[in-house]
């Protein structure tokens, strides 16, 4: 319990200093409620029953209606304003203010975390969760104020009047507070098992509606087919946790609904109040009315009590969660280290090999490789050769399992990480399309007001070098055209070819020392690929380049080029010296050579 309210506490901050308004709102709107239904439903009504009782005036009960009805309309006119005002936008600030953190997180975690599924599902179910964890915070808080005020309230009303009644009360709550924590384990635990299968299944219905699929799935309708068929499997499966969790908790909320609590209060209870009342005359029959209405309230204060530390627990877990990946303290970071100075250095990588954490072989092994400051190096091989994990060891998005990285003499974790890599400039294979304008789809930031002229112009020529200038000029607002029709209807949607342009646009408008190309012109034409060739050329004249290619005419003037094969450099050499090895490289020049001899 210590653990738990600790993490609540860790929660409580976050909301406390992202709206003190609205956590001071939701404490004093609790309060204030329960206490002027304390005032109505037991004091007003005991002392009108008691007028009627005993033949007192009836403007005495007039005067106290008219009392509590004005501190009614009073609390009704400041809720209003509060939460038709102020709720509606303090309470946004309390759900941004938790994302804005994972966000930050999530933007620095080691890549190697989504490479490990089960703390992927943690982070999907941490952010996925994140305002429905506050939510239920919330309501545990209102929740509990409201059972203190009761328990204060009506608790010294039943002890000054009755205080054997209270005896049924609590039998009733500490029977129940047992199964509702029992419930409470279910159902987190069920939510916990079928949230990988839940993700499945969402992806599966995103398949049918996003455009991406959607001409596939009218040309292949046999995928459709696989896919319902994976979405009822899907169904079966959660179904199979779903069922013995329902039956459980339909008899356990039977027994925790009525054997202990409505059968001890509003029959043991009721059929002891008779007694005193109508036989004994023990207690005035308005003190009978009043507590055997507020049996009912006092019932549900207590099991929502029952409820508050169960779904503490509950709700804890969903924290502990949150937390634990706020908490998280990436492996790759360094943001005291060595600047790079901004002209090229020599990279070496010595003896470097590195495995994913889900693999039990290496997917590099014993790589050792210099490249001098401005040298075009070409890096060419099969499926899985291991190119693309070579380059992100490159970009320190993973570091290596054994061996170093050197720039200029330096181990690259030695370097501030965000400098680092502010001096790699990256065209990838999976590049994305934002739904922003061309202009940040180019520069990938805000544009700063006071640079906005000097940035334009440099965004403008790095779509002029990638190629794309013709596209440009077609363009309804040039640079300030939106992308894709998600967020504008009036937005533009690209071809695969125009989109790697821009993407490559990116890595020419950024100010670097090194360039990675992972197969730059995978989406162009042959026209576009040879143009692409000579503004790479021209652009890198003085940079240290690395590509990623299958097409071997990208490659071919290249410094030097590196063959790969099942993780280890098999050959390396100039395209003229491979050729003359008659090896692996020769072996795929040939299968290509059609479309480049000249």
């Amino acid at each position: 319990m210590k653990h738990v309210i600790k993490n609540h506490i860790f929660l409580w901050k976050i909301c406390a200093k992202a709206s003190p308004k609205y956590m001071t709102f939701l404490i004093y709107d609790a309060i204030r409620f329960q206490i002027l239904v304390f005032l109505e439903h037991v004091v007003l009504i005991r002392y009108v029953l008691h007028c009627a009782e005993y033949h007192e005036p009836f403007y005495k009960a007039a005067i106290a209606i008219g009392f509590i009805f004005l501190l009614y309309v009073i609390g009704f006119g400041i809720d209003g304003k509060c939460n038709h005002g102020m709720c509606l936008v303090e309470k946004p600030k309390i759900y941004k203010a938790l994302k804005e953190q994972l966000y930050q997180k999530a933007a620095v975690i080691d890549l190697a975390c989504y490479d490990n599924p089960d703390y992927y599902n943690d982070f999907v179910l941490a952010v996925s969760e994140s305002d429905a964890t506050i939510d239920r915070f919330f309501a545990i808080i209102s929740s509990g104020i409201k059972s203190v005020i009761i328990f204060l309230t009506t608790g010294v009303f039943y002890l000054t009047v009755d205080p054997v009644g209270i005896l049924f009360i609590f039998a009733s709550f500490l029977f129940t507070v047992l199964i509702a924590k029992t419930i409470n384990k279910l159902n987190f635990s069920l939510k916990k098992d079928v949230n990988p299968i839940e993700r499945k299944r969402n992806y599966v219905n995103r398949l049918f509606y996003l455009a991406d699929y959607a001409k596939e799935l009218r040309l292949h309708p046999e995928v459709g087919d696989m896919l319902e068929t994976e979405l009822t499997k899907a169904n079966e499966q959660i179904r199979e946790y779903t069922d013995p969790v329902s039956r459980k908790r339909t008899r356990l909320a039977f027994i925790q609904r009525y054997c202990l609590s409505e059968f001890i209060t509003d029959g043991l209870y009721v059929a002891y109040l008779i007694y005193k009342a109508a036989v004994l005359h023990t207690i005035d029959y308005s003190n009978a009315v009043v507590l055997f209405n507020r049996t009912g309230e006092l019932r549900r204060a207590m099991k929502e009590f029952t409820e508050i530390f169960p779904g503490l627990n509950e709700n804890n877990m969903y924290i502990e969660k949150i937390r634990s990946f706020l908490e998280y303290e990436p492996v790759i970071m360094n943001e005291t280290g060595r600047e790079p100075e901004k002209e090229p250095k020599e990279l070496v990588l010595d003896h470097v090999s590195f495995r994913y954490e889900t693999n039990d072989e290496n997917t590099l092994t014993d790589i050792s490789l210099r490249v001098k400051p401005g040298e075009k190096i070409a890096i060419v091989g099969y499926n899985g050769a291991g190119k693309t994990t070579l380059v992100k060891l490159l970009m320190r998005l993973y570091d290596p399992t054994k061996g170093s990285i050197l720039y200029d003499g330096e181990n690259i974790r030695d370097y501030q990480l965000k400098q680092y890599r502010e001096q790699i400039g990256v065209v990838f294979q999976d590049y994305q399309i934002y739904g922003a304008t061309l202009l940040e789809n180019v520069i990938l930031n805000e544009v700063d007001e006071t640079k906005k002229q000097m940035i334009r112009e440099e965004a403008a020529k790095a779509l002029l070098h990638s190629g794309f200038e013709e596209r440009l000029q077609s363009l309804p607002n040039g640079l300030d055209t939106s992308l894709t029709t998600e967020f504008d209807k009036k937005g533009v949607n690209f071809s695969g070819g125009e989109s790697q342009k821009v993407a490559i646009a990116r890595s020419f408008y950024k100010d670097v020392n090194i360039l990675i190309m992972d197969e730059p012109s995978s989406a162009l034409d042959p026209i576009a690929e040879y143009s692409l060739n000579k503004a790479m050329r021209d652009m890198a004249e003085n940079k240290t380049v690395f590509y990623i290619s299958h097409r071997l005419s990208t490659t071919r003037d290249a410094d030097r080029i590196l063959m790969l094969e099942n993780g280890r450099i098999i050959e390396e050499g100039t395209h003229e010296s491979l050729l003359a090895l008659q090896g692996k490289y020769a072996e795929m020049w040939n299968v290509q050579a059609g479309k480049y001899a000249i």
